[in-house]
């Protein structure tokens, strides 16, 4: 006898695996942090992550729910509350200084007043202005009702609206969020979900195409946009070029642009180059670190197109993970900052076809100049080329990448925000809390986190600290200690006893978010390759004749290469290693010191994830 299933109402309580009965129509729910939404019959979902590609019904993968999307998911609502503490300071600041305008302008009448009531007879008609003082007085309370005013979210491609459900229930302070799609049939879907997470005060479903609806928010009134918005979030299937104009028109200033791109086969390979530039306005990068330079050229669509409307961004998280990139950039409207944009903005040479190498290359440079008055202002120039069309360590071609950000990835204030939030998180609403925590600390790592230590606040409540707008990244990109071992033929260095060397020498040495096995370092790569070859001298002699004549190891140990693959003639040429006078000279590979730092309790951190199954990905487009 089959069992009998409890069948609830559209209006009931919602709870994980409910069936719910709906104009006819059964549907189950899923329940993923406190947002509950409802699957018709018809949709084949699976909810564990590790499931098979039989399992998951991965062909009729649909609009409804993506588990593999959680972190995704789970992140933004932890950034969005992040940035909403900064989005509430500034709005009292900027209430308190309306307020006490107000009160200044108040008190100015009335001193006006009374000077011309001493002019006057005692019998003249009461001055229009002494009507006014209750009005100015309501005038003065009226920043006090802003302030409990709501924080607009834009959902731009909303699908199903679990996004908008999610900063609905969970962001702690009032938010009114628009979800919106392009589709009746998501619209409707979306309504429904509102409706039974009751949560029809907080959420507008709306159908429109995104472009059009960021369009007339920035520039019309209708029914569905009448204002702009504090967060705009961007999650499309592929890329999300074609709505970054529009979504950067519509922010307020000093709003928060959250963008993912999925097609990673564009932005992160040289599969497609020709399409990368013509999306994002660089070519990609050949080797391990064209994750990172994905999130660079992905970061220099969005700046470039910015600046011609006189908007700046400050990458505040940018994030490569599994098979898409996600970024969160504030965005203001500065046309002073925009000046930066040039020396922020770089080309690469890279030597991916040689020894692995590269050179970033700046497009302009800024100083810092005195006037006459002593005050100091920045002055901007062309940039002079720093890259030979050889590599300068082992003589091969470069090819050349770019343009793209060159300025820094993440803002340190930020991720400790977020990082503060974690241990008071429950584990049930924020599944992916673990791997929230190694992936930021990772990307935290990669700054010069002691900066967080200098803040008051520490990454609390508050204004989030802006970096400099002139700064550049001090140390783009990361490098594999296999790949350096392969180049010249020998047994590869714990990567802990590379990172020590580093730091002994005096360099910055850390992980890469982007990938396991990644050092990032300031270090020039002479230092690298001088470490390279004191490991070999040290602990790992090469096999005589395993490195042959003409290659990129040849040209590594030996201070140069014939550049047989290019056909060029035999030449040889001894290096300088120009030393840095702040460093060391000696090179320990100590392992202690490359260690990462200590955590608490001894517990280890999730920085990198495993694909839970075969054919792990974003699965196929939805359809209908």
């Amino acid at each position: 006898m089959a069992e009998q299933v409890e069948v609830a109402a559209i209006e009931s309580t919602p709870a994980a695996g409910q069936t719910v009965e709906h104009e006819g129509i059964k549907y189950n729910t899923i329940k993923e942090g406190l947002a509950h939404i409802l699957v018709p019959p018809n949709a084949k979902t699976i909810t564990d992550p590790k499931a098979t590609k039989q399992e998951s019904g991965e062909k009729a993968q649909n609009v409804f729910y993506n588990p593999i999307q959680q972190f995704n998911r789970d992140l933004s609502v932890l950034a969005i509350r992040a940035f909403s503490e900064d989005f509430a300071e500034r709005r009292k600041q900027r209430a308190e200084k309306k307020s006490e305008g107000a009160l200044k302008k108040r008190e100015r009448r009335q001193q006006a007043r009374k000077e011309r009531e001493a002019k006057k007879a005692a019998n003249e008609t009461t001055d229009p202005t002494t009507a006014n003082g209750a009005n100015e007085t309501t005038q003065t309370q009226r920043p006090d009702d802003k302030l409990r005013s709501a924080m607009r979210i834009l959902d731009a491609l909303s699908a199903t609206g679990l996004r908008a459900l999610r900063y609905a229930s969970e962001l702690p302070l009032p938010v009114n969020v628009v979800a919106n799609d392009l589709l009746d049939t998501a619209t409707a879907a979306i309504k429904l979900n509102v409706r039974h997470n009751k949560l029809t005060s907080q959420i507008q479903p709306t159908t429109s195409n995104a472009q059009a609806h960021m369009y007339n928010a920035a520039f019309g009134f209708s029914s569905h946009a009448y204002a702009k918005y504090d967060v705009i979030d961007l999650d499309p299937y592929g890329t999300a070029v074609p709505f970054i104009e529009s979504a950067l028109l519509a922010l307020n200033d000093n709003g928060l642009l959250c963008v993912t791109c999925t097609d990673a086969g564009v932005f992160n390979s040289m599969g497609y180059l020709e399409k990368t530039y013509a999306l994002y306005g660089g070519l990609p990068v050949k080797g391990l670190h064209a994750h990172e330079a994905g999130l660079r050229l992905i970061l220099n669509s969005i700046a470039t197109t910015a600046a011609k409307h006189g908007l700046s961004i400050e990458p505040l998280l940018s994030l490569s993970i599994d098979f898409y990139a996600r970024v969160f950039v504030r965005v203001r409207r500065s046309p002073a900052e925009v000046k930066f944009l040039a020396s922020k903005t770089m080309s690469v040479h890279s030597c991916d076809s040689g020894c692995g190498s590269w050179a970033p290359q700046p497009l302009a440079r800024t100083s810092v100049a005195t006037g006459a008055n002593g005050s100091e202002f920045f002055k901007y120039h062309p940039a002079q080329t720093s890259a030979d069309k050889r590599c300068e360590h082992c003589g091969f071609r470069t090819h050349l990448a770019g343009p793209m950000w060159g300025g820094p990835l993440h803002n340190p204030f930020f991720i400790a925000r977020i990082l503060n939030y974690l241990p008071s998180l429950s584990d049930d609403t924020y599944a992916t809390k673990d791997r929230i925590e190694g992936m930021l600390t990772t990307a935290l790592d990669e700054l010069d986190s002691d900066a967080v230590e200098k803040d008051p606040k520490q990454g609390g409540s508050g204004i989030l600290p802006a970096l400099p707008p002139h700064q550049q990244d001090p140390h783009p990109f990361a490098f594999s200690v296999s790949a350096l071992s392969r180049v010249l033929h020998c047994q590869a260095p714990p990567e802990a006893a590379i990172r020590g060397a580093l730091r002994g020498m005096g360099y910055v040495a850390t992980r890469s978010h982007t990938k396991a096995g990644l050092i990032k370092t300031q270090a020039p790569w002479s230092v690298v390759w001088e470490v390279m070859r004191e490991w070999i001298r040290q602990r790992a002699p090469v096999k005589e004749g395993s490195v042959r004549k003409g290659t990129a190891g040849w040209g590594i140990l030996h201070g140069g290469t014939e550049g047989e693959k290019d056909g060029a003639e035999d030449k040889e040429a001894e290096k300088e290693v120009k030393e840095d006078p702040g460093r060391k000279r000696e090179i320990v590979f100590d392992e202690t010191l490359g260690k990462d730092k200590a955590k608490p309790a001894g517990r280890k951190l999730v920085r990198y994830q495993m694909n839970p199954r075969d054919n792990w990905g974003p699965m196929s487009r939805a359809k209908g």
